[in-house]
């Protein structure tokens, strides 16, 4: 509840300060005395939007503060405060610490509601008319409408989750289906760093070694005797006997000797020969050979199926692979767990929504004969008033229903409130359901500007005992021109202006006869002061 509001700079208003002592409070003034500047000083220190077209002209900046009686940790008073430069930088803060507006906002809202003169445009809002129906519901419909709100993001966030991970489990699948056989293949090869060209290399030799060995081949053919088949040293052997035989007698020994060491080294240099060429076999290096052209064309077409280059981009490829792998077997159990999840909360929203739904129908209709309770004090007795609640197709973080207010007057149809009422019967309607509202979710405050306006005579007084009997559940601040209304008021202050200067006083006994005489006729006649006299219950 507020109990100190002080003004600087706002609109008209150079310096105010109202005290709050009453709980049914009116704030009256001519027309154009500046009124309006309070309506935008509430609002502008519950957190609503501010310009700097609202700061006064002599001043550079506007302020507002407030006292409210909601008492903190520390045993004091809840202070906010809120400024605004020209330049339209802000501040706030609340209870001395610096806050944002949307905070400042957020500690507002159960403190103060306010009503303007256009508040009757509530009754046309969908969602205005079911947070109406709402306050109706205690606090059990506002317990499972909170469980609601909580738990539909929730649900709505998990099965995000998982179409996510089933999409991109598609994706992963697609990625890989041919992933695995290819890390096969990558693994079996063993590449390293530089291992293409050292393979290249081997193959050269290998190639050079099979030219050698041909070579080979062809001197140990020609050795063996060729295509005759006769061994060279044996035509060696019987060419040294025909030499010996025609060699002269003294030289034959000599000759013999001679021929037989030059036929045992040409047999060891053959015999060493076949030896070391046999070692080297032609089937051995083509086998290599064919081997090592596998390995060179299987790492190229590798190269070509991902794009890489390097063997370190191969083996970063078959570290993604085995961990995309890993991850498609480790998935199934972390959807399975996921969608028993989701299905757990989407049981619990259905179940929330099935009893939010029964709840707001009570409260509808607990609404909608408190409404017509209260039209009837206020002289409406033949309209009747029906809160309808709307099923919905879908479940939403709110709900799966609407409201809908509507009126029907004597023997007519009922009609959407908007076409149905009048201006004086939606600013009674409207005070109707601010009263039919369930007390303990009613605000500390509630400030209306001029929401009666439309009335007068009779319905004025009836508006007026309606208002007065709200403000036993919650403080009302009615700003008005309504001298019937005013007259019920246990404070009053009123707003005036003289030049660019606009002031607001507390004001009572003579001084206060004579405002509601200027509101009765607009001057002190006899007969207004009179007339005040008796509204405020005095003797002249």
């Amino acid at each position: 509840m507020i109990e100190l509001l002080r003004v600087s700079g706002v609109g008209g208003i150079t310096s105010a300060e109202l005290v709050f002592r009453s709980d049914f409070i009116v704030i009256t003034g001519e027309s154009g005395s500046g009124k309006s500047s309070l309506v935008r000083a509430f609002e502008f220190i519950s957190g609503r939007r501010a310009h700097a077209s609202s700061i006064h002209s002599g001043c550079q900046e506007a302020t507002v503060e407030a006292m409210w009686n909601r008492t903190m940790n520390d045993g004091g008073l809840l202070v906010t405060r809120r400024s605004l430069s020209r330049s339209g930088k802000g501040r706030c803060s609340v209870h001395g610490d610096l806050a944002t507006a949307g905070q400042l906002a957020e500690v507002s809202a159960p403190m103060i509601e306010i009503q303007s003169q256009f508040a009757q445009l509530n009754l046309l809002d969908p969602s205005r008319q079911l947070d109406m129906v709402d306050q109706c519901g205690g606090t059990g419909l506002a317990r499972v409408r909170d469980e609601l709100a909580a738990t539909f993001p929730a649900m709505l966030e998990a099965e995000r989750e998982i179409l996510g991970l089933k999409k991109r489990r598609s994706e992963l699948e697609s990625e890989l289906e041919n992933a695995p056989a290819r890390v096969r293949r990558i693994k079996a090869l063993a590449p390293y760093q530089g291992c293409e060209e050292e393979w290249a290399c081997e193959l050269l030799s290998i190639e050079k070694r099979l030219g050698d060995v041909g070579r080979y081949d062809e001197i140990i053919n020609r050795m063996n005797g060729g295509e005759s088949g006769v061994d060279l040293l044996e035509q060696l052997d019987v060419l040294l006997r025909d030499l010996y035989a025609a060699s002269p007698d003294d030289s034959r020994q000599r000759w013999a000797d001679l021929g037989e060491s030059a036929l045992r080294s040409l047999q060891e240099l053959f015999s060493s020969a076949r030896g070391e060429l046999d070692m080297t076999s032609r089937e051995e290096l083509e086998t290599r050979r064919d081997e090592v052209e596998s390995k060179i064309g299987a790492l190229r077409r590798i190269k070509r199926e991902t794009g890489l280059q390097t063997a370190g981009e191969l083996a970063a490829y078959i570290d993604e692979v085995e961990s995309g792998m890993s991850w498609l077997r480790d998935i199934r159990g972390v959807l399975e767990a996921k969608q028993s999840r989701a299905s757990e909360l989407r049981s619990g929203v259905s179940a929330s929504a099935r009893e939010l739904r029964s709840l707001r129908e009570l409260a509808a209709a607990d609404f909608e004969s408190r409404v017509n309770r209260h039209l009837r004090d206020l002289a409406m007795e033949d309209s009747k008033f029906s809160a309808v609640i709307n099923r919905l197709d879908k479940v939403r973080a709110n709900g799966a229903e609407g409201a809908t207010f509507l009126l029907s007057q004597s023997d007519l149809p009922p009609n959407p409130v908007s076409r149905a009422a009048s201006g004086g019967e939606l600013s009674r309607l409207l005070i109707a359901m601010q009263a039919s509202i369930d007390p303990s979710r009613l605000p500390g405050v509630i400030v209306f500007d001029e929401v009666e306006a439309g009335l007068g005579g009779r319905t004025a007084l009836l508006a007026g005992k309606k208002l007065k009997e709200l403000s036993r559940s919650c403080r009302t601040i009615l700003i008005t021109h309504e001298a019937t209304i005013a007259s019920m008021a246990d404070q009053h202050f009123v707003v005036r202006r003289t030049g660019d200067e606009t002031t607001v006083d507390e004001i009572d006994g003579p001084e206060r006869e004579r405002e509601i005489a200027r509101m009765l006729s607009g001057v002190e006649t006899t007969e207004a002061l009179e007339h005040a006299r008796a509204l405020l219950g005095r003797e002249g």
